[in-house]
Protein backbone atom coordinates (compact mmCIF):
# COMPACT_ATOMS: atom_id res chain seq x y z
CA UNK A 1 0.00 0.00 0.00
CA UNK A 2 2.49 2.77 0.63
CA UNK A 3 4.43 1.53 -2.62
CA UNK A 4 1.44 2.05 -4.34
CA UNK A 5 0.92 5.68 -2.62
CA UNK A 6 4.45 6.57 -3.23
CA UNK A 7 3.68 5.70 -7.22
CA UNK A 8 0.44 7.65 -7.01
CA UNK A 9 2.52 10.93 -5.73
CA UNK A 10 5.46 10.36 -8.44
CA UNK A 11 3.01 10.13 -11.04
CA UNK A 12 1.07 13.53 -9.90
CA UNK A 13 4.68 15.07 -9.71
CA UNK A 14 5.53 13.94 -12.82
CA UNK A 15 2.08 15.21 -14.62
CA UNK A 16 2.38 18.61 -12.64
CA UNK A 17 5.94 18.92 -14.15
CA UNK A 18 4.74 17.61 -17.51
CA UNK A 19 1.99 20.42 -17.42
CA UNK A 20 4.13 22.96 -16.20
CA UNK A 21 6.65 22.66 -18.68
CA UNK A 22 4.16 22.75 -21.62
CA UNK A 23 2.25 26.00 -20.23
CA UNK A 24 6.13 27.23 -20.95
CA UNK A 25 6.77 25.93 -24.16
CA UNK A 26 3.48 27.64 -25.10
CA UNK A 27 4.04 30.97 -24.08
CA UNK A 28 7.79 30.38 -25.35
CA UNK A 29 6.75 29.44 -28.66
CA UNK A 30 3.57 32.03 -29.05
CA UNK A 31 5.38 35.03 -27.87
CA UNK A 32 8.56 34.86 -30.48
CA UNK A 33 6.45 34.67 -33.38
CA UNK A 34 4.29 37.63 -32.10
CA UNK A 35 7.23 39.33 -31.80
CA UNK A 36 7.79 39.71 -35.48
CA UNK A 37 4.34 41.57 -35.69
CA UNK A 38 4.36 44.99 -35.10
CA UNK A 39 0.83 45.75 -34.30
CA UNK A 40 1.25 47.05 -30.14
CA UNK A 41 1.00 50.57 -30.43
CA UNK A 42 1.20 50.98 -26.41
CA UNK A 43 0.71 53.62 -24.60
CA UNK A 44 1.67 56.31 -27.36
CA UNK A 45 0.13 55.08 -30.20
CA UNK A 46 3.23 53.34 -32.29
CA UNK A 47 2.39 52.65 -35.68
CA UNK A 48 5.75 51.11 -37.33
CA UNK A 49 5.82 49.63 -40.89
CA UNK A 50 6.41 46.02 -40.47
CA UNK A 51 8.68 46.23 -43.27
CA UNK A 52 11.15 49.10 -42.10
CA UNK A 53 14.47 50.14 -44.23
CA UNK A 54 18.08 49.11 -43.28
CA UNK A 55 20.01 52.06 -41.64
CA UNK A 56 22.99 52.92 -44.11
CA UNK A 57 25.61 50.37 -43.76
CA UNK A 58 28.10 53.64 -43.25
CA UNK A 59 26.67 54.72 -40.42
CA UNK A 60 26.51 51.56 -38.71
CA UNK A 61 29.82 51.64 -39.25
CA UNK A 62 30.15 55.07 -37.53
CA UNK A 63 28.14 53.13 -34.41
CA UNK A 64 30.83 50.61 -35.02
CA UNK A 65 33.43 53.14 -34.08
CA UNK A 66 31.86 54.83 -30.85
CA UNK A 67 31.01 51.42 -29.65
CA UNK A 68 34.73 50.40 -29.76
CA UNK A 69 35.84 53.65 -28.33
CA UNK A 70 33.33 52.93 -25.41
CA UNK A 71 34.36 49.47 -24.60
CA UNK A 72 38.41 50.67 -25.00
CA UNK A 73 38.61 48.05 -27.86
CA UNK A 74 40.01 50.02 -30.60
CA UNK A 75 41.98 53.01 -31.85
CA UNK A 76 41.18 56.56 -29.87
CA UNK A 77 37.92 58.25 -30.98
CA UNK A 78 38.28 59.53 -34.42
CA UNK A 79 35.52 62.53 -35.52
CA UNK A 80 35.84 61.09 -39.24
CA UNK A 81 34.88 58.03 -38.44
CA UNK A 82 31.51 59.22 -36.81
CA UNK A 83 30.79 62.13 -39.60
CA UNK A 84 28.26 59.45 -41.93
CA UNK A 85 26.04 59.44 -38.81
CA UNK A 86 26.25 62.89 -38.06
CA UNK A 87 25.31 63.44 -41.75
CA UNK A 88 22.37 61.52 -41.12
CA UNK A 89 21.13 62.77 -37.57
CA UNK A 90 21.22 66.07 -39.58
CA UNK A 91 20.06 65.59 -42.63
CA UNK A 92 17.66 63.02 -42.36
CA UNK A 93 13.94 65.12 -42.97
CA UNK A 94 11.08 63.74 -40.85
CA UNK A 95 10.91 60.99 -38.73
CA UNK A 96 13.45 58.17 -38.85
CA UNK A 97 10.73 55.84 -37.08
CA UNK A 98 10.38 53.63 -40.15
CA UNK A 99 14.45 53.07 -40.67
CA UNK A 100 15.53 50.14 -38.96
CA UNK A 101 19.26 49.91 -37.01
CA UNK A 102 21.32 46.86 -37.41
CA UNK A 103 20.40 43.67 -34.19
CA UNK A 104 23.17 45.01 -31.54
CA UNK A 105 23.44 43.33 -28.07
CA UNK A 106 21.08 40.02 -29.22
CA UNK A 107 18.41 42.85 -29.17
CA UNK A 108 16.08 44.98 -32.26
CA UNK A 109 16.49 48.67 -32.29
CA UNK A 110 14.66 51.90 -33.54
CA UNK A 111 15.40 55.48 -34.44
CA UNK A 112 13.78 58.33 -33.03
CA UNK A 113 14.24 62.07 -33.81
CA UNK A 114 12.32 64.93 -31.90
CA UNK A 115 13.39 68.86 -30.82
CA UNK A 116 13.12 70.18 -28.28
CA UNK A 117 12.86 74.62 -27.60
CA UNK A 118 16.17 74.93 -25.87
CA UNK A 119 19.74 74.47 -26.28
CA UNK A 120 22.45 72.14 -25.34
CA UNK A 121 23.63 74.58 -22.12
CA UNK A 122 20.63 73.91 -20.27
CA UNK A 123 20.77 70.87 -21.06
CA UNK A 124 24.19 70.17 -19.93
CA UNK A 125 23.39 71.65 -16.89
CA UNK A 126 20.14 69.35 -16.19
CA UNK A 127 21.00 66.11 -17.97
CA UNK A 128 24.63 65.88 -17.45
CA UNK A 129 24.90 67.74 -13.97
CA UNK A 130 26.61 65.31 -10.80
CA UNK A 131 24.00 67.76 -8.75
CA UNK A 132 20.75 66.64 -10.90
CA UNK A 133 20.17 63.18 -10.59
CA UNK A 134 19.30 62.16 -13.95
CA UNK A 135 15.97 60.26 -13.66
CA UNK A 136 14.66 63.61 -12.65
CA UNK A 137 14.97 64.49 -16.37
CA UNK A 138 12.82 61.47 -18.04
CA UNK A 139 10.85 60.03 -14.96
CA UNK A 140 8.50 58.72 -17.55
CA UNK A 141 11.08 56.04 -17.91
CA UNK A 142 13.59 56.07 -14.86
CA UNK A 143 12.59 55.75 -11.22
CA UNK A 144 16.26 55.75 -10.21
CA UNK A 145 19.77 56.53 -10.93
CA UNK A 146 23.26 57.48 -9.81
CA UNK A 147 26.78 57.69 -10.49
CA UNK A 148 28.93 54.47 -9.11
CA UNK A 149 32.21 55.64 -7.49
CA UNK A 150 35.22 56.22 -9.39
CA UNK A 151 33.41 57.37 -12.30
CA UNK A 152 35.43 59.58 -14.42
CA UNK A 153 32.36 61.74 -14.67
CA UNK A 154 32.18 62.65 -10.80
CA UNK A 155 35.79 63.88 -10.10
CA UNK A 156 36.00 66.88 -13.20
CA UNK A 157 36.41 69.92 -11.86
CA UNK A 158 34.40 71.98 -14.11
CA UNK A 159 30.65 70.89 -15.10
CA UNK A 160 30.66 69.96 -19.05
CA UNK A 161 28.28 73.20 -20.38
CA UNK A 162 31.37 75.15 -19.51
CA UNK A 163 33.40 73.01 -22.29
CA UNK A 164 30.89 74.65 -24.65
CA UNK A 165 33.55 77.65 -25.85
CA UNK A 166 36.41 75.36 -25.82
CA UNK A 167 35.72 72.72 -28.56
CA UNK A 168 38.54 72.39 -30.73
CA UNK A 169 39.42 69.22 -29.81
CA UNK A 170 36.46 66.79 -28.85
CA UNK A 171 35.59 66.95 -24.99
CA UNK A 172 35.65 63.11 -24.10
CA UNK A 173 33.84 62.06 -20.65
CA UNK A 174 33.65 58.04 -19.12
CA UNK A 175 31.20 56.86 -16.50
CA UNK A 176 29.50 54.40 -14.71
CA UNK A 177 26.00 54.53 -13.75
CA UNK A 178 22.93 52.24 -12.19
CA UNK A 179 19.62 52.96 -13.08
CA UNK A 180 15.85 51.44 -12.13
CA UNK A 181 13.21 52.10 -15.15
CA UNK A 182 10.06 52.80 -14.51
CA UNK A 183 6.92 50.60 -15.26
CA UNK A 184 7.19 50.06 -19.02
CA UNK A 185 4.31 50.14 -21.30
CA UNK A 186 4.12 45.97 -22.45
CA UNK A 187 3.75 44.52 -18.98
CA UNK A 188 4.37 47.14 -16.36
CA UNK A 189 7.75 45.08 -14.91
CA UNK A 190 10.68 47.93 -13.38
CA UNK A 191 14.32 46.32 -13.88
CA UNK A 192 17.58 47.42 -11.84
CA UNK A 193 21.02 47.57 -14.07
CA UNK A 194 24.50 48.88 -14.37
CA UNK A 195 25.29 50.84 -17.73
CA UNK A 196 28.59 52.53 -19.04
CA UNK A 197 28.35 55.99 -20.57
CA UNK A 198 30.57 57.67 -23.23
CA UNK A 199 29.95 61.50 -23.45
CA UNK A 200 31.63 63.42 -26.61
CA UNK A 201 31.23 67.24 -27.01
CA UNK A 202 32.20 68.57 -30.11
CA UNK A 203 31.69 70.67 -33.42
CA UNK A 204 30.35 69.31 -36.66
CA UNK A 205 29.35 71.89 -39.86
CA UNK A 206 29.22 74.90 -37.10
CA UNK A 207 27.10 73.19 -34.64
CA UNK A 208 28.10 72.36 -31.11
CA UNK A 209 26.99 68.17 -30.69
CA UNK A 210 27.01 66.13 -27.62
CA UNK A 211 26.97 62.42 -28.24
CA UNK A 212 25.93 60.16 -25.89
CA UNK A 213 26.99 56.04 -25.67
CA UNK A 214 25.37 53.85 -23.55
CA UNK A 215 25.76 49.81 -22.87
CA UNK A 216 24.46 47.61 -19.96
CA UNK A 217 27.15 46.48 -17.88
CA UNK A 218 25.43 42.90 -17.00
CA UNK A 219 22.17 41.58 -16.90
CA UNK A 220 19.48 43.17 -14.51
CA UNK A 221 18.15 42.36 -11.43
CA UNK A 222 15.09 40.62 -12.28
CA UNK A 223 11.65 41.99 -13.30
CA UNK A 224 9.72 43.32 -10.59
CA UNK A 225 5.67 44.12 -10.94
CA UNK A 226 4.57 47.73 -11.11
CA UNK A 227 1.74 49.46 -12.55
CA UNK A 228 0.97 52.45 -14.62
CA UNK A 229 -1.72 54.77 -12.67
CA UNK A 230 -1.02 57.98 -14.89
CA UNK A 231 1.81 58.38 -17.15
CA UNK A 232 1.83 62.23 -18.25
CA UNK A 233 1.28 62.71 -14.86
CA UNK A 234 4.19 60.31 -13.91
CA UNK A 235 2.09 58.17 -11.42
CA UNK A 236 3.83 54.45 -11.10
CA UNK A 237 3.27 52.08 -8.71
CA UNK A 238 5.76 49.66 -7.48
CA UNK A 239 4.99 46.14 -5.48
CA UNK A 240 8.58 44.61 -4.99
CA UNK A 241 7.28 41.46 -6.21
CA UNK A 242 8.95 39.74 -8.84
CA UNK A 243 7.18 39.02 -11.84
CA UNK A 244 5.06 40.76 -14.86
CA UNK A 245 1.51 42.57 -14.39
CA UNK A 246 0.23 40.50 -17.32
CA UNK A 247 -2.12 37.48 -17.57
CA UNK A 248 -0.50 34.22 -17.64
CA UNK A 249 2.88 35.07 -17.97
CA UNK A 250 3.04 36.94 -14.58
CA UNK A 251 4.83 34.44 -12.52
CA UNK A 252 7.51 34.30 -14.94
CA UNK A 253 11.58 35.76 -13.74
CA UNK A 254 11.93 38.30 -16.83
CA UNK A 255 15.82 40.02 -17.48
CA UNK A 256 16.85 43.13 -19.70
CA UNK A 257 20.02 40.86 -21.01
CA UNK A 258 21.51 43.93 -23.05
CA UNK A 259 20.60 47.32 -23.92
CA UNK A 260 22.38 49.87 -25.47
CA UNK A 261 21.57 53.66 -27.65
CA UNK A 262 23.33 56.17 -28.97
CA UNK A 263 21.62 59.77 -28.36
CA UNK A 264 23.01 62.80 -30.66
CA UNK A 265 22.21 66.35 -29.49
CA UNK A 266 22.41 68.60 -32.11
CA UNK A 267 22.13 72.30 -31.27
CA UNK A 268 20.98 74.56 -33.66
CA UNK A 269 21.12 79.07 -32.53
CA UNK A 270 20.23 80.52 -35.82
CA UNK A 271 16.42 81.66 -34.38
CA UNK A 272 15.03 80.77 -30.82
CA UNK A 273 17.45 78.25 -29.60
CA UNK A 274 16.49 74.25 -30.48
CA UNK A 275 18.23 71.20 -30.13
CA UNK A 276 17.36 68.22 -32.30
CA UNK A 277 17.40 64.85 -30.20
CA UNK A 278 18.45 61.41 -32.54
CA UNK A 279 18.51 58.33 -30.57
CA UNK A 280 19.36 55.10 -31.33
CA UNK A 281 18.07 52.12 -29.26
CA UNK A 282 18.78 48.83 -28.24
CA UNK A 283 17.08 46.08 -26.00
CA UNK A 284 17.05 42.51 -25.07
CA UNK A 285 14.30 41.36 -22.72
CA UNK A 286 12.68 38.47 -21.93
CA UNK A 287 12.45 35.02 -19.76
CA UNK A 288 15.06 31.93 -20.00
CA UNK A 289 17.29 34.02 -22.19
CA UNK A 290 14.76 34.12 -24.83
CA UNK A 291 14.09 37.42 -26.63
CA UNK A 292 10.74 38.90 -26.58
CA UNK A 293 11.22 42.64 -27.34
CA UNK A 294 9.31 44.19 -30.23
CA UNK A 295 10.82 47.75 -31.83
CA UNK A 296 7.30 49.02 -31.13
CA UNK A 297 7.92 47.97 -27.54
CA UNK A 298 11.33 49.94 -27.77
CA UNK A 299 9.52 52.74 -29.88
CA UNK A 300 7.15 53.42 -27.64
CA UNK A 301 9.03 53.67 -24.04
CA UNK A 302 11.78 56.12 -26.05
CA UNK A 303 8.49 58.44 -27.12
CA UNK A 304 7.28 58.58 -23.23
CA UNK A 305 11.03 59.49 -22.47
CA UNK A 306 10.78 62.46 -25.32
CA UNK A 307 7.46 63.43 -23.84
CA UNK A 308 8.98 63.57 -20.32
CA UNK A 309 12.42 65.23 -21.34
CA UNK A 310 10.62 67.79 -23.28
CA UNK A 311 8.37 68.97 -20.28
CA UNK A 312 10.77 69.29 -18.00
CA UNK A 313 13.70 70.64 -20.58
CA UNK A 314 11.10 73.01 -21.97
CA UNK A 315 9.76 74.33 -18.52
CA UNK A 316 9.77 78.33 -17.88
CA UNK A 317 9.66 77.09 -14.22
CA UNK A 318 12.83 75.53 -13.99
CA UNK A 319 16.53 76.43 -14.05
CA UNK A 320 19.43 73.48 -12.83
CA UNK A 321 20.01 76.06 -10.16
CA UNK A 322 16.55 75.58 -8.64
CA UNK A 323 16.49 71.98 -9.16
CA UNK A 324 20.09 71.16 -7.73
CA UNK A 325 18.60 73.61 -4.55
CA UNK A 326 15.60 71.02 -3.82
CA UNK A 327 17.37 68.28 -4.71
CA UNK A 328 19.78 69.08 -1.83
CA UNK A 329 16.56 69.73 0.58
CA UNK A 330 15.75 66.06 -0.46
CA UNK A 331 19.43 64.49 0.66
CA UNK A 332 19.21 66.22 3.30
CA UNK A 333 16.32 64.91 5.02
CA UNK A 334 16.38 63.00 8.31
CA UNK A 335 15.04 59.00 8.32
CA UNK A 336 12.72 60.51 10.79
CA UNK A 337 11.95 63.44 8.24
CA UNK A 338 11.69 60.69 5.57
CA UNK A 339 9.63 58.53 7.42
CA UNK A 340 6.64 61.33 8.33
CA UNK A 341 6.60 62.22 4.48
CA UNK A 342 6.45 59.23 3.40
CA UNK A 343 4.05 57.83 5.92
CA UNK A 344 1.72 60.73 4.50
CA UNK A 345 2.65 60.20 0.80
CA UNK A 346 1.44 56.62 0.87
CA UNK A 347 -1.92 57.21 2.63
CA UNK A 348 -2.65 59.69 -0.03
CA UNK A 349 -1.51 57.13 -2.56
CA UNK A 350 -4.36 55.01 -1.12
CA UNK A 351 -6.87 57.54 -1.31
CA UNK A 352 -6.29 58.43 -4.55
CA UNK A 353 -5.61 55.17 -6.56
CA UNK A 354 -7.34 52.73 -4.50
CA UNK A 355 -10.02 52.18 -6.93
CA UNK A 356 -7.85 52.10 -9.89
CA UNK A 357 -8.47 48.76 -11.54
CA UNK A 358 -4.75 47.27 -11.73
CA UNK A 359 -4.51 48.24 -7.75
CA UNK A 360 -7.78 45.87 -6.74
CA UNK A 361 -6.28 42.51 -7.04
CA UNK A 362 -5.40 41.09 -3.90
CA UNK A 363 -1.37 41.68 -3.51
CA UNK A 364 -1.42 45.40 -5.03
CA UNK A 365 -4.39 46.01 -2.49
CA UNK A 366 -3.07 44.54 0.80
CA UNK A 367 0.49 46.59 -0.59
CA UNK A 368 -1.48 50.01 -0.07
CA UNK A 369 -3.85 49.35 2.79
CA UNK A 370 -3.92 51.56 5.13
CA UNK A 371 -1.21 53.56 4.35
CA UNK A 372 1.35 50.79 4.70
CA UNK A 373 2.73 51.40 0.65
CA UNK A 374 5.84 52.87 2.34
CA UNK A 375 6.72 49.33 3.91
CA UNK A 376 8.16 47.65 0.17
CA UNK A 377 10.02 50.46 -0.67
CA UNK A 378 13.57 50.80 0.42
CA UNK A 379 15.31 54.38 1.58
CA UNK A 380 16.74 54.82 -1.94
CA UNK A 381 13.16 53.72 -3.24
CA UNK A 382 11.74 56.56 -0.91
CA UNK A 383 14.00 59.25 -1.66
CA UNK A 384 13.83 58.77 -5.28
CA UNK A 385 10.00 59.29 -4.61
CA UNK A 386 10.30 62.02 -2.63
CA UNK A 387 12.50 63.74 -5.36
CA UNK A 388 9.95 63.22 -7.99
CA UNK A 389 7.23 65.12 -5.83
CA UNK A 390 9.75 67.79 -5.17
CA UNK A 391 10.70 68.35 -9.24
CA UNK A 392 6.47 67.93 -9.48
CA UNK A 393 6.09 70.54 -7.45
CA UNK A 394 8.62 72.91 -9.19
CA UNK A 395 6.69 72.30 -12.71
CA UNK A 396 3.44 73.43 -10.48
CA UNK A 397 1.97 69.33 -10.62
CA UNK A 398 -0.08 67.81 -8.52
CA UNK A 399 1.54 66.27 -5.74
CA UNK A 400 0.90 63.72 -3.21
CA UNK A 401 3.02 65.50 -0.32
CA UNK A 402 5.03 68.79 -0.01
CA UNK A 403 9.27 68.11 0.34
CA UNK A 404 10.95 71.78 1.72
CA UNK A 405 9.85 74.49 1.01
CA UNK A 406 7.63 76.21 -1.15
CA UNK A 407 9.23 76.93 -4.55
CA UNK A 408 10.19 80.30 -5.28
CA UNK A 409 8.54 80.82 -9.02
CA UNK A 410 10.90 82.72 -11.69
CA UNK A 411 10.58 86.13 -12.14
CA UNK A 412 9.32 86.48 -15.86
CA UNK A 413 10.83 90.03 -17.36
CA UNK A 414 8.22 92.72 -16.51
CA UNK A 415 8.18 96.13 -19.50
CA UNK A 416 8.54 99.20 -17.15
CA UNK A 417 7.18 102.77 -18.87
CA UNK A 418 9.55 105.34 -17.56
CA UNK A 419 8.47 108.76 -19.43
CA UNK A 420 9.65 108.61 -23.37
CA UNK A 421 12.18 105.82 -23.17
CA UNK A 422 10.94 102.27 -22.21
CA UNK A 423 13.41 99.95 -20.64
CA UNK A 424 13.30 95.95 -19.68
CA UNK A 425 13.95 95.55 -16.05
CA UNK A 426 15.14 92.33 -15.79
CA UNK A 427 13.55 90.80 -12.21
CA UNK A 428 16.47 88.79 -10.98
CA UNK A 429 16.23 84.89 -10.18
CA UNK A 430 15.67 84.05 -6.41
CA UNK A 431 16.31 80.88 -5.20
CA UNK A 432 15.35 79.11 -2.04
CA UNK A 433 19.09 78.02 -1.06
CA UNK A 434 22.71 78.78 -2.19
CA UNK A 435 23.63 75.29 -2.34
CA UNK A 436 23.87 72.10 -4.37
CA UNK A 437 22.60 68.70 -4.02
CA UNK A 438 25.92 66.06 -4.44
CA UNK A 439 24.07 63.43 -6.71
CA UNK A 440 23.91 59.90 -4.51
CA UNK A 441 27.46 57.92 -5.23
CA UNK A 442 26.65 54.19 -4.98
CA UNK A 443 30.06 51.90 -4.02
CA UNK A 444 30.71 49.38 -6.42
CA UNK A 445 29.27 45.73 -5.70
Amino acid sequence: MKNNNINILSALNLMATVFLSLCVLSVLCVVPAQAEDEEVKGLMEVNLSVKPDPLAPTVEKSIDHLYAVLQKKGPAFDMAQIQDMLDFVMDTPGDPKDIEPAKRFGGKGICLRRQVSTDLERILRFFYNPEIPNFLLCPAVLAQSGWREGSEFLARDKGMWEELDNLATPIIVRGKEYEMTAPDSFAEAYYLYDLNRLMILCTYRDKRILISVTEQADKSDVGRKGAILNDQEWDYFYSGIPGLNKGMIGWMDTFTYASGSVQVYVEDLTGAPTTTVFLFKWLKAGWAGLNVVKRSHIYDGTLRYARSFAKVMESTNLTPDMVATAMKEVAQLTEADMEKLMKEYSVNFEARFKSNPKLETNDYAEIIENGDYLNVLDNKSRRSLLALEKLKSLLGMETLVSVGSAPVPVQAVTEVPVEEDVEKVVVPLETAKDAGIQSEIIPEG
